[in-house]
């Protein structure tokens, strides 16, 4: 097929929406279950389980320490699919993810289709939907792709509403930023607010907006926004000693003036935008360096786009707190920016524009086979998840799975979910700074006396890394250890990898 066909069927005349919409569930939701817990995952599966485990949804626990660094709404999503389906699994805990990926992909073709015509919409969102870190976070259980949809919805809702807002149209698009700063934090009413806000500086639409309706309709937002805190606070949880309040105060004003954590340098940004945006990098640069040239013949619109974009990344430049990941809520303004300059009439770009056609379609199958398929294969054959099948099944050859006490001795956190074990389970979790790499026999057992009072009923799970002193400790314990292909690039010496140690009978 040739590449004009191609761009025609993705955003020309022959285009359609449905499109787009079946290519992202096809690309966000096949194998969505099959990859291993990543970092961070782990989080959300102990939080959750563990709202269950107590049967109290009011109050976020890690383990069994107070966790409310995040607002309740992420949980809550989790623990209802897991409650419709009867299980909380890999697939439960990234659906919510999943979800609001395609809602904003969704929210980026209506915001382009609002701002300039359909063609930038739907090369808007098969931009995004081709955006590696795009794709990745909305396969992975956390708040960040549930604060980058609502954000954007947030946005394409307003755009939608601006010429003749009405009462429902405010408090629809405040009640967005309500939710969304649930998921996450101020953070999604902030980025929301500054787009809207350089719209109203351009347009100079301040007298159509500022209105006493405007003001009303704040305050159900308001109240939807501080309910779950308030219950928080005045039911249940007796023991819980953190204010969610407080900590959304400290976790986002606090952390962006005076931050006690995550201070990466002034150029973090700098870096990590291009990064984000690949593979579409290759056009968001050029897109970037001939701005100047375009700018007295680009639309309010485009210059909004080249504005929002701007501020977004000077206010996340300017906190004091930065992470790699944060600069996800400017990406679809970076994708809206350079898809404008793809289509732009700009002669010379007329090959650009064949071009970013078959890109679409061989970065599409690419992220297909390298984030849908390969993962789901790989660990439905090694890894973790296989570690704790085959233990347990190993263990119930001596006696009942139900009957075994499992202590977790400095093992991956992620052990808890795979084997269902209660959060009081783990124990003798060690932080990395104080890990001995080479441990005797003697630090290890005092760092976990119980190894010297064993019982037949105990199985120990560890890392590789103290292996070779655990078989001195525990002789005569059967091993079991993570099975790992027979290829070359796969690290059979990962000392953080689960060993266990099962009772001989």
């Amino acid at each position: 097929m040739k590449l004009a066909a191609i761009a025609d069927s993705l955003w020309g005349n022959k285009a359609r929406v449905s499109y787009l919409l079946l290519a992202a569930v096809i690309l966000l939701f096949t194998c969505l279950g099959g990859r291993e817990i990543w970092t961070q995952e782990h989080r959300w599966a102990d939080i959750v389980s563990g709202m269950f485990y107590r049967n109290d949804f009011l109050h976020p626990y890690l383990g069994n320490s107070d966790y409310y660094d995040k607002p309740l709404l992420s949980y809550w999503l989790i623990a209802l699919f897991a409650k419709l389906t009867s299980a909380l699994t890999t697939w439960t805990l990234r659906l919510p993810s999943a979800l609001a990926g395609l809602l904003t992909v969704a929210s980026i073709y209506f915001l382009g289709k609002k701002i300039q015509d359909r063609h930038l919409g739907l090369l808007s969102g098969w931009l995004l939907l081709t955006t590696y870190y795009f794709v990745f976070w909305s396969r992975v259980s956390s708040a960040d792709m549930l604060n980058l949809a609502g954000t954007v919805f947030a946005v394409a809702w307003y755009f939608n509403k601006r010429e003749h807002a009405r009462f429902w149209d405010y408090a629809v698009f405040f009640l967005v930023i309500a939710l969304t700063s649930l998921c996450k934090g101020l953070v999604g009413a902030i980025v929301p607010l500054i787009a809207v806000l350089v719209d109203i500086i351009l347009q100079k639409s301040w007298k159509q907006h500022l209105r006493l309706t405007l003001v009303w309709a704040v305050i159900p937002a308001l109240l939807v926004y501080l309910s779950p805190f308030i219950a928080s606070s005045y039911f249940g949880g007796d023991s819980f000693a953190q204010n969610g309040l407080y900590l959304v105060y400290r976790e986002n004003i606090l952390r962006y003036f005076q931050p006690f954590d995550h201070q990466g340098p002034i150029y973090t940004y700098f870096l990590y935008l291009p990064v984000y945006l690949l593979p579409w990098t290759i056009f968001f640069i050029p897109a970037l360096l001939t701005l100047k040239s375009r700018w007295k013949n680009m639309t309010t619109d485009s210059r909004w786009v080249a504005w929002t974009l701007f501020v977004l990344f000077l206010f996340f430049t300017s906190s004091g707190s930065r992470r790699s990941y944060y600069v996800l809520p400017m990406v679809p303004f970076a994708v809206l920016f350079t898809a404008d300059w793809i289509l732009s009439g700009e002669p010379v770009l007329a090959r650009k524009r064949l071009w970013s056609a078959g890109l679409i379609v061989i970065f599409f199958a690419a992220l297909f086979a390298a984030v849908d398929v390969a993962p789901a294969w790989y660990y439905a054959k090694f890894g973790v998840n296989r570690f704790a099948v085959a233990l347990q099944k190993e263990a119930s050859r001596i006696k009942p799975w139900h009957v075994w006490n499992v202590v977790i001795l400095d093992a991956e956190s992620k052990m808890n979910f795979y084997l269902h074990l209660p959060p009081g389970a783990v124990k003798y979790h060690i932080k990395g700074t104080e890990r001995i790499n080479v441990p005797t026999s003697d630090q290890l057992l005092a760092m976990w006396p119980l190894l010297k009072n064993r019982d037949a009923n105990t199985i120990y799970v560890s890392r590789k890394l103290y292996a070779p002193v655990l078989q001195h400790i525990l002789a005569g314990y059967r091993t079991l250890e993570v099975a790992y292909p027979s290829l070359p690039f796969i690290n059979k010496q990962d000392t953080d990898s689960p060993v266990a140690y099962i009772p001989a009978g």
